[in-house]
């Protein structure tokens, strides 16, 4: 009898600890699905992103024409104010400047003179009429223009830059197409600030017709949308045309565009020095 109560309570203990670990298992297992899951749409949206990417040129295609000049138009149509800009940039270290003979919005609106930015990869600068200017929220300004643009310029390249993460949304319906939606968010401490992107990108062309941003850094969280024409110069699609609204997350308008943004005259490989980068030793003010 007592070997038979000794076996009972055996067969009880492996039984339970049998059940327990089916359960452990049963856990992982729905772990694992769900990993598989999410990972499976990082994936598949990725791989959309891939294929645009490729269809607009690679930042490699961009280092191999070395650099770019263009002028560039950044217009408040209801207001009839706008910054021009000649754009200048070096593909490898993101090496960036601009001279502006028109700034009525957020490049000196209040001052007369020719203003000069410059980014060497790792310093901005600004200069009007020739003064170099240290004032921390001119340079501030100068540094968030500068990156900024130059994002705007390559940023369809740039997305399969290392720390962006992916995300598959539902596909949605605009003017009779059914795009395919990604969401593409930053990694911690990746970027000076980690905004959200939501790409319509169109399944017949691979272009990113229109997107839903935040610009944290400029104040809008609330999402923007931007209308996107593109122009293709020495076989890369550029960005020519953009038109910014306001909007919701689901991509419906808030009234009209605000903000208009021009690039022509795109020409790549030109004779930029580097030196034209560093900040010039002016008199400062």
């Amino acid at each position: 009898m007592k070997n038979g109560f000794k076996i009972f309570i055996c067969v009880i203990t492996l039984t339970s600890c049998i059940q327990h670990q089916n359960k452990s298992q049963t856990k992982s297992l729905e772990k694992t699905t769900i990993s598989q899951e999410i990972d499976t749409d990082s994936i598949a949206a990725k791989r959309i992103i891939s294929k645009m990417v490729n269809k607009v040129g690679t930042m490699q295609k961009l280092r191999d024409l070395k650099n770019v000049e263009y002028t560039y138009t950044f217009r408040m149509p209801e207001k009839g104010i706008e910054d021009i800009s000649k754009e200048r940039y070096i593909f490898d270290g993101e090496l960036s400047w601009a001279q502006y003979n028109t700034h009525q919005i957020y490049v000196f609106p209040s001052q007369k003179g020719t203003v000069i930015q410059g980014f060497d990869g790792h310093t901005s600068w600004t200069t009007l009429g020739g003064i170099s200017i240290t004032d921390p929220e001119a340079v501030n300004r100068s540094e968030f223009l500068r990156k900024t643009n130059f994002y705007w310029f390559t940023m369809m390249s740039k997305l399969l830059d290392t720390g962006l993460k992916y995300e598959l949304l539902e596909d949605r319906i605009l003017n009779g197409i059914t795009y395919k939606i990604v969401k593409i968010t930053f990694e911690e401490n990746i970027g000076d600030v980690q905004d959200d992107y939501v790409l319509y990108v169109n399944p017949q062309t691979h272009l990113v017709d229109q997107f839903l941003f935040t610009v944290r850094e400029g104040g809008f969280m609330d999402p923007l949308l931007m209308n996107i024409e593109y122009d293709i110069v020495n076989g890369i699609y550029i960005m020519a045309k953009r038109s910014v609204t306001r909007a919701d997350w689901n991509g419906n308008k808030k009234g009209e565009a605000f903000i208009e943004q021009v690039s022509e005259n795109i020409l790549f490989t030109t004779n930029i020095d580097h030196s034209l980068f560093k900040a010039p030793v002016y008199t400062t003010k």
